[in-house]
């Protein structure tokens, strides 16, 4: 029971690992997009779709654990219109919200993501 419980933490953690990487990919992509290679543009939107679904996944399940909640379906189909939601709402909700768009994602977008 505590190495199954210790397993889903560990691919948790890596999931979302993997998930923070390719939004890193994506946003260095979408900065760049004019200068890209027409082949690379391809490429980096491949990537984009694959993210994607990883978002989905990000949003529904790991989302619905970390916060929760559950995600408004009418307007919550990725990680961040979700993370904007509770900043707005507050509570302990809000904090982990604000943490981690501060400190994950703001800091790879000019401007700010969320």
């Amino acid at each position: 029971m505590l190495t199954t419980l210790l397993l889903i933490l560990i691919y948790t953690a890596a999931f979302m690992l993997e998930c923070w990487i390719l939004y890193i990919a994506v946003m260095s992509f979408k900065a760049r997009k004019d200068v890209l290679h027409p082949v690379v543009k391809v490429l980096a939107y491949i990537i984009l779709a694959f993210g994607l679904v990883l978002d989905l996944i990000l949003t529904f399940v790991v989302g619905t654990v970390l916060f929760v909640s559950l995600p408004k379906l009418s307007r919550e189909w990725t990680f961040t219109a979700r993370l904007k939601r509770h900043r707005v709402e507050g509570g302990w909700r809000g904090k982990l919200a604000v943490w981690i768009c501060e400190k994950l994602l703001n800091p790879f977008v000019v401007g700010g993501h969320c």
